[in-house]
């Protein structure tokens, strides 16, 4: 299925989906309902099992700007989101994950950024963290440092939240290599060091997403596996000639001991530590009026 009656889409959002049904409505209508509607909705199906295409197609019979695709086998997330990409026909580029939410002024916040620095190439911000249920259970916060701290930064943590993150394609050339397609885990690290080498990185000072923190995910399931995928591309882009700092050394040095030493139980208490990630219980529950989401 897909529709082009979108002519010229200043944005480009894609979203790949497997198995996503219960939370997939709420992430879709964040999009649909963004103050800023120049934009495409690119989501594709990766074979899920449930009823994540029966929910897609429901919603791509009502709106237009919704372009969907399944594959007929499951190719896995790095794979299905250069599928998207390479449909892509904005001039910035949008990743929406399928159990998040965005607020409504996502996309127009970051487009008026990049409006207003033309050197920068990728841009996050900071994030609520949800449960199951919506309750808001913490804040993620990342740096609003210089690019340059943002690039260290790399070597030893995340800077921009994946699904957050808005790129300036203009910036690209056209044969830019994208995910490496045998991750199905931290498949971003690979991506933000390749887009270092184009332009700037930087984060809003707003919550504009909320991120979905679910205890049966594949990260939380085996933080070890995830953990050496990330040291994988930290040496791929040294080979490449990317040189972090001294204190960014030490810091993975310290992870790779630590990762090696403590049970899996422990190690995401440590990083949340380590990262500054605020986690606490509350009966505060999200709806999508309180985000500016039509329901």
């Amino acid at each position: 299925m897909t529709n082009y009656k979108v002519k010229k889409p200043v944005v480009s959002v894609y979203m790949p989906v497997f198995n996503a049904a219960t939370y997939l409505p709420e992430a879709i209508e964040s999009i649909l309902s963004q103050s800023f509607t120049q934009f495409e909705f690119i989501i594709i199906d990766d074979a899920s099992t449930d009823k994540s295409w029966k929910v897609i197609q429901k919603y791509a019979r009502l709106d237009k700007r919704i372009r969907a695709f399944r594959n007929k086998l499951n190719l896995g997330v790095s794979l299905s989101s250069n599928i998207a990409i390479s449909m892509a026909r904005g001039k910035f580029l949008a990743r929406m994950d399928a159990d998040d939410i965005s607020s409504l002024d996502r996309l127009e916040k970051q487009v008026k950024f990049f409006s207003q620095n033309q050197q920068s190439i990728l841009l996050g911000g900071q994030c609520a963290i949800i449960n199951e249920s919506n309750q808001i259970i913490g804040f993620k916060s990342f740096p609003l440092s210089p690019h340059k701290v943002l690039i260290d930064m790399l070597f030893w943590a995340v800077p921009v939240q994946q699904g957050f993150m808005m790129i300036n394609l203009k910036k690209l050339p056209k044969n830019f290599s994208w995910y490496q397609a045998n991750q199905s885990s931290a498949e971003e690290i690979d991506l933000f060091f390749k887009l270092g080498k184009y332009g700037e990185f930087a984060n809003l000072p707003e919550n504009l997403y909320f991120y979905r923190q679910l205890p049966n995910s594949l990260s939380h399931r085996n933080p070890k596996s995830t953990f050496f995928l990330t040291l994988q591309s930290r040496f791929i882009a040294l080979k490449n000639g990317y040189r972090p700092s001294l204190l960014a050394i030490i810091i993975n040095l310290a992870q790779i001991i630590a990762v090696l030493v403590l049970p899996n139980r422990f190690i995401y208490s440590l990083w949340y530590f380590v990262r500054g990630v605020n986690h606490f219980k509350s009966n505060l529950s999200l709806t999508l009026a309180k985000i500016g989401v039509k329901s």
